[in-house]
This record gives C-alpha cells, sequence and structure tokens, in this order.
C-alpha cells in the first residue's frame, strides 16, 4: 500500500472508529455486486478489501451530504446507507477508471464513455418524481415554483456531491471589456462578453479568409480575401440540420459549428424496439411535431478549399448558447420533457449526451417537486471532438447564461401573478479544463436585466438587479451568500445596462433621465455609489474604450414630449469615478434603433483603432455606421453606408487590415478603412 493511501485510511479510521459498516457493504457483498457488474479486473480484485476499509468512511460523508438526497426531509438510517452505497460505487468505478487505463496500456481493455451503462447505475426515481409533481400541476391548472428562501448555499444535486472546482482567480482589471481585436493581430474577434471566453457568432476570420454562415442555415462559406473575393470552400451542416452560430480555432487550425437537428417524434405508445420518446419535441404548423437535438461538429480547416470533418457530438434539446476556453467547448441546450414519461423508462425524461443518459449524480435538483426542463452542459475537447469531456444537467424552468473565466452562472427568476419578479435564483458550476463541478445555489431578490449585470471578479459575484420599483447592487460570495448590498436604488426606473471594470461597477436606470450611477465595490462587504449622473435619453449598451473612457449606444430622448428621437452615442469620463461626467454625445436624428441594443456581437468596437461600428435601422433601410472618436472634437461619422443584403440576423462588420467588410445575408460588400470607399462585393 502506498503512503498516500495509508495516510488516508489512518484519516478514516481515526474518524470513523465508532461507525458500524453495514452488512450490505462487506467486501464479500462488494464482491458480489462487482461480479454482478461483470467487472473481472484482477486491479480492482486486488483493491477490494482496502476498498472495504473507505466504507466506514462513506457512511460519515454520506450523512454530511444527506441534504443532497433528503431536501426538505428528515434523514433516515436506510437514506444514508443508500448515500454510502452510492460512495462507495463512486469510489469503485474511480478504481474500475484506473484498472482500465493501466489495462489499456497493455491492449486488454476497451475504453468507453462515461455515459455508457447508467441504465445499471441510476434509477433516476427522484427526478421523476420531480417532473411527476410539475406535470400534474400543470393538469391541474397550477404553477408551483421553487422557493430559496429557506435553502442554504449548498451543492443540491440527485446524487453525490462534488467539490467545487479550484481554479485561481483572476484580479487583472478590465477582465471583462470584451475586446473585438485578437492581440498582435490585425484582423477584429467576435465583441465577446468576458474577455478570454470566446463566444460563437455567425462570421469570423483568421485574417485572411472570411468564414459566413449563409442566410438558410445549411451552410458555412469560406471566402479567400487576397486580391479579390472568392468562395473557395463550403461547409454544409447536412440533412435536417440548421447551423446556429460557429467557432474559429485560427492556431489549431480547427471550425467548430453547432447545428440544432430535427428528427420526427416517436410517442411512448409507438415505441417499438429502442425508439422512444427521448427528445425535445417542437410542434409544427401541419400537426406533426418533431424532436430536436444540438450537435457541435468539428473540421479541419488547414485547407480552407477542402474542410475536413474530424468528429461531432450531440445532446438533447435546442441550442441555447456556448462559450470556449482554454481549448474545450462548452455547450448548453434547453431540453423540456414532453407529457408522456415512463418512470421506468427513463430516457423518456432524462437527457442524453453522445446517446448516453446523463448521470443521475449529474443533475442539479431545485429543493422541491417541481420542473420538467433542463439546461445541459457538455464540455468537449476540440482535440477530441467525438468524446464529451464532462457532462451535466440543471432542474429549471427557464433562465439565462453568465460564463466567466472561472464559473457558470445559470440564472432565473420567477414571477409572481402580478408580473413581479419576486425572486432570482443563481446556480454556479465551476469549468476548468474540461471538467464541471457540481451546482451551488443562492438567490437575491428582484430580475437581472441581462449578462452585463452580473459579473464575477476575486471570487465574489456582483450583480445590478431591478427590485419592484427600485434596483438594488448585491455581492455574493463563493456560496452565493449575500455579503453585501445597495437597496432601494432609483425608484421608478429600471436598469438598462450595467458594465464593471476592477473595483468599480457602472449601470444605467432610465425613465425620463438617464442616471449613470458609479459604484464602488473594493470593500465587497460595504458596497457604496461614489455617484450619479443624469443626462437625457438612455444607454443600454457600455463598453469601456481605451484608459477612462465608458462608451455609451442607447437612445435619446426628447425631454418635454418624452420619446426617443433617434440613436444617440455617449463617451462618459470615468477617469474619477465620483464625478462621473459625459464628454461628449452624437445623436443620429434619423436612426430609429440599432442592433446592439439586443445583439451585443453586432458591436465592432476597437479602441486601438479608434473605429466604433454597428448597423441602424433608418426610413430607407439598415444602413451601417462607422464612428471615430477624439478628445476634443468629440465623435466623427466616418462611414454611412446601405447594406444591399437581408437577413433575420443582425448584420456583422468585421475588419482584415485596412479593409472593412459588412456581411448581412448572403452579401459581402467590402470598404477601404482609408477612404472608406467601396471596393468590391460577393453575393454567395
Amino acid at each position: 500500500m502506498e503512503k498516500r493511501e495509508q495516510e488516508i485510511l489512518g484519516k478514516i479510521e481515526e474518524k470513523t472508529k465508532d461507525v458500524k459498516v453495514p452488512e450490505s457493504l462487506m467486501p464479500e457483498k462488494m464482491e458480489k455486486l462487482l461480479e454482478d457488474k461483470g467487472n473481472k479486473s484482477s486491479i480492482m480484485r486486488t483493491n477490494l478489501y482496502r476498498i472495504g476499509g473507505l466504507l466506514a468512511a462513506c457512511l460519515v460523508l454520506a450523512a454530511g451530504i444527506g441534504i443532497a438526497g433528503n431536501v426538505g426531509r428528515n434523514p433516515e438510517p436506510k437514506g444514508v446507507n443508500e448515500s454510502a452505497a452510492q460512495l462507495a460505487e463512486d469510489i469503485m468505478e474511480d478504481e474500475s477508471s484506473a484498472a482500465a487505463a493501466e489495462d489499456e496500456g497493455s491492449g486488454t481493455s476497451k475504453k468507453q464513455s462515461p455515459q455508457e451503462d447508467n441504465g445499471t447505475e441510476d434509477d433516476y426515481k427522484k427526478i421523476y418524481s420531480y417532473i411527476k409533481a410539475k406535470l400534474d400541476m400543470q393538469k391541474k391548472g397550477g404553477e408551483r415554483y421553487f422557493d430559496m428562501t429557506s435553502e442554504s448555499a449548498e451543492t443540491v444535486t440527485s446524487g453525490a456531491m462534488q467539490k467545487e472546482s479550484d481554479t485561481a482567480d483572476l484580479s487583472a482589471a478590465g477582465a471583462d471589456t470584451g475586446s473585438a481585436k485578437s492581440a498582435g493581430s490585425d484582423y477584429s474577434e467576435t465583441n465577446v462578453r468576458q474577455e478570454g471566453v470566446d463566444e460563437g457568432d455567425i462570421v469570423k476570420t483568421d485574417g485572411r479568409y472570411l468564414y459566413v454562415l449563409k442566410e438558410n442555415g445549411m451552410q458555412i462559406s469560406i471566402v479567400d480575401t487576397k486580391d479579390s473575393l472568392k468562395e473557395t470552400g463550403e461547409i454544409k451542416a447536412g440533412k435536417d440540420r440548421r447551423i446556429q452560430e460557429f467557432y474559429l480555432v485560427p492556431d489549431k487550425n480547427k471550425l467548430v459549428y453547432i447545428s440544432g437537428v430535427y428528427e420526427r417524434g416517436i410517442s411512448v405508445q409507438e415505441e417499438t424496439s429502442e425508439e422512444i420518446y427521448e427528445e425535445d419535441y417542437v410542434f409544427l404548423g401541419n400537426g406533426e411535431e418533431t424532436k430536436e437535438k444540438t450537435e457541435a461538429v468539428t473540421y479541419d480547416i488547414k485547407n480552407p478549399e477542402k474542410p475536413k470533418k474530424l468528429g461531432s457530438v450531440t445532446q438533447s434539446g435546442y441550442y441555447s448558447s456556448s462559450r470556449m476556453s482554454g481549448g474545450y467547448l462548452y455547450l448548453f441546450s434547453n431540453y423540456r420533457v414532453g407529457s408522456q414519461i415512463d418512470g421506468n423508462l427513463p430516457r423518456t425524461f432524462i437527457p442524453m449526451v453522445n446517446d448516453g443518459l446523463v448521470r443521475e449524480k449529474d443533475i442539479s435538483l431545485p429543493p422541491f417537486k417541481c420542473g420538467s426542463m433542463y439546461e445541459v452542459v457538455t464540455a468537449v475537447d476540440i482535440e477530441k471532438p467525438s468524446e464529451t469531456a464532462d457532462s451535466k444537467a440543471i432542474f429549471t424552468d427557464g433562465g439565462e447564461l453568465y460564463v466567466s473565466n472561472e464559473n457558470i452562472y445559470y440564472y432565473e427568476t420567477k414571477w409572481n401573478d402580478d408580473g413581479e419578479a419576486e425572486k432570482t435564483v443563481i446556480r454556479k458550476i465551476g469549468y476548468k479544463g474540461g471538467r464541471l463541478s457540481s451546482a451551488v445555489q443562492g438567490s437575491i431578490k428582484g430580475y437581472i436585466n441581462d449578462s452585463f449585470s452580473i459579473d464575477e471578479y476575486r471570487g465574489n459575484l456582483r450583480i445590478v438587479a431591478t427590485v419592484g420599483e427600485t434596483n438594488s447592487v448585491y455581492v455574493l460570495d463563493k456560496k452565493l451568500k449575500t455579503i453585501g448590498s445597495i437597496k432601494k436604488l432609483a425608484k421608478d426606473e429600471r436598469v438598462y445596462s450595467a458594465r464593471f471594470l476592477g473595483d468599480t461597477g457602472y449601470f444605467v436606470t432610465f425613465r425620463e433621465t438617464d442616471p449613470l450611477f458609479s459604484v464602488d465595490l473594493s470593500n465587497p462587504e460595504k458596497p457604496k455609489i461614489l455617484g450619479k449622473l443624469k443626462i437625457p435619453g438612455f444607454s443600454d449598451y457600455l463598453h469601456f474604450y481605451g484608459k477612462d473612457k465608458l462608451l455609451g449606444i442607447g437612445m435619446n430622448v426628447e425631454e418635454e414630449a418624452q420619446v426617443t428621437d433617434g440613436v444617440k452615442l455617449s463617451m462618459f469620463d470615468i477617469s474619477d469615478n465620483t464625478d462621473v461626467k459625459e464628454e461628449h454625445k452624437l445623436v443620429l436624428k434619423n436612426v430609429y434603433s440599432t442592433d446592439v441594443s439586443y445583439d451585443y456581437k453586432a458591436a465592432l468596437i476597437d479602441a486601438d483603432r479608434n473605429i466604433i461600428g454597428f448597423a441602424g435601422s433608418t426610413e430607407g433601410g439598415e444602413r451601417y455606421y462607422l464612428f471615430s472618436y477624439d478628445e476634443k472634437n468629440g465623435f466623427e461619422c466616418r462611414m454611412s453606408e446601405e447594406i444591399n443584403g437581408r437577413s433575420v440576423r443582425a448584420a456583422r462588420g468585421i475588419y482584415i487590415e485596412d479593409t472593412l467588410y459588412i456581411v448581412c445575408g448572403n452579401v459581402i460588400e467590402a470598404y477601404s478603412l482609408k477612404d472608406y470607399r467601396k471596393t468590391q462585393d460577393l453575393i454567395l
């Protein structure tokens, strides 16, 4: 026995010397369990009695984690033993994995997906009871939402708790500026929420080629920009698939697209062999229904003219969102359980990843029996595009995502019958190197405007929320317990936009004027308002623009009539965060709205190149605007050109060196960034 194992067993024996091990967990019983599982590994046999020595510890641990399996119930000895059995089985799984790895080295073992054989390990009875309760309530015409008022900020899963991931805190100021430019490159990238965490988009470039999702969603066109615009390659999605967005990883010569996969639905009554009601259903106008999966497909694009498919993964539900960090794709989908479920057929109510059920212990449950939806989270190593590194699922009634450099935050709001937000429940899943930790959860009063109103910094979560007729600032710790707050701000107004930079937060509320608040968050337990600037109109998107500048894009409001009369650009001087000033403004009287208001990826903002670009709606149709900014002269409109393409998606502006490409639908138009004249175009 290794020294490390001796130390572990010594600690366990000291803590568990008075605990009696149940007969069902004695070594001879465990040996029988192994035989039943068909695990004949000699390494497992050798370690069986060492595992038996850990079982008493499982009992102690199970008592500590009873909340995970018995929320809202009085723990019973049987429940503790069952939790201990689960932990013991987890230990055996770890040993089995080690054995498989050793056997694999000798060529005697076949590698399996972690989702395989789940049917024998999990019965999903608790999850079934949650879904059944929700469906019964729906039949009675009522709803019951889960309540966090008495719930501590602990991990709540259907199985064993797992340790929260240990990830290093990021303390660099400006870690969330969402720069649209790749460091050291001369081409723009997607405008993202969190710097260092990439997001999918409909147009990308590697500095030479443009990759464009065509309007029908069925192909990605690869366009060579050298000398002249020329379509040189294409990636097709395949039958019954529609691409939502994609990623480009130039240093690895890879493209990853994410698509919805639509198939005809099959009910439990129509079940034949292995075909069952297992996926999210979408009802069609002709009375038919389809089920939807989300698929991530990876291509090698070393030769852009002949892209090569490398592999794919699928998971239940329709595409929700995704992120890419550290060479891993984190894929999110929303899976809604149908009304036809069978407790004996987990595939009728449990989401699947790569045709395997999500493990019971990897499903985060609310503390009361309700819900019939999941947010499915899967990590994929793009170097192994047909495998999943890890998967989890969150039971939910529907919510939104914010992804920091370390954690995934899923937040959902409970609304009362009067349409007021009672509270927002937040669940946190740590991520690092493709591994996902179990969910920690907490709650705040009110609702969160968007993902820019929630921000992680040095382990704490800062939130700006609208609460009834007022607004609040909250600071939550790693366990999502509120440690600081400011309440009852800006009565009769609501939050329109927010942005955080280091120890300072900025947010805009609006009703008749546009108060821009600055908040000192240097002491998380005692946040305080530093200043408040009131100006006409409002900014519904904020973006840091170089040193000590904050750009606001929104609408101007005519003070007497209190109606919007054009898109407004504001540049705020934040060098003194106690006295924020509107340094310059520009109102576009003939522009009625901008795509940036609802899609931040539609913004092209690069302070180094002094570029501010976006599409706006006018009486004559869509136009693309490009601005520069000067401290003395303010904003200058460098370009205002009609957008000739048509699309249900917002137009994108993207530059390569001194050329700006405006992409809308299947039309690409190129403009010189020297004289802003159109140089060429291409219809895909």
